[in-house]
């Protein structure tokens, strides 16, 4: 092997080497299921900022989201559902990853939508649960424990089983004794 093809392969082995393990670094930093929540501070449409503390003692769904996401857009009817049929039992908020309050506005204006939607401009928050992508929900029970994280697009129906299983009663569609 010629030396500046030498030279170059191992400057790349080396650059790899180094982003897998920065890359591990940062997972090990990120809180997962049974942890309790990072305690973000962000943002809604107003201005008016959020700390997971504020809900303790409340169950939190966050469902991590972008414009610009075809599946996330498509999931949007759904978790607007689940919002306005258990928003007495339960907080949603819709975390937007990297994207500006004007783009989200134009957004929540046409839609119509009613949920609440929060900022991670930088998606460190995101890093911070360990949400490598979206369309992603994650649950927070009372306590402040993260107890589930799905990845990919869910359901009205799918979310409220769950909400039924965390809360170990039947509701919405089902039957209440």
């Amino acid at each position: 092997m010629k030396k500046p093809v030498k030279l170059i392969v191992m400057t790349f082995a080396i650059s790899m080497l180094i982003v897998m393990v920065l890359g591990l670094r940062s997972v090990g930093s990120s809180v997962s299921i049974g942890e309790p929540g990072y305690d973000f501070e962000m943002q809604d449409l107003e201005g008016d900022l959020h700390r997971l503390s504020d809900y303790e003692g409340e169950m939190v769904f966050m469902n991590f989201f972008a414009t610009w996401c075809y599946v996330c857009v498509e999931e949007a009817p759904e978790l607007e559902a689940f919002n306005e049929e258990f928003k007495d039992q339960m907080n949603l908020f819709v975390v937007v990853r990297g994207e500006p309050v004007r783009t989200v506005q134009r957004y929540v204006d046409e839609t119509k939508s009613n949920k609440t939607y929060l900022f991670d401009f930088n998606t460190e928050i995101g890093r911070k649960f360990g949400v490598t992508g979206q369309p992603e929900t994650l649950v927070i029970n009372e306590e402040g424990i993260i107890i589930d994280h799905f990845v990919g697009a869910v359901s009205r129906d799918f979310l409220a089983g769950k909400l039924e299983e965390y809360k170990g009663n039947t509701i919405g569609k089902y039957t209440v004794d």
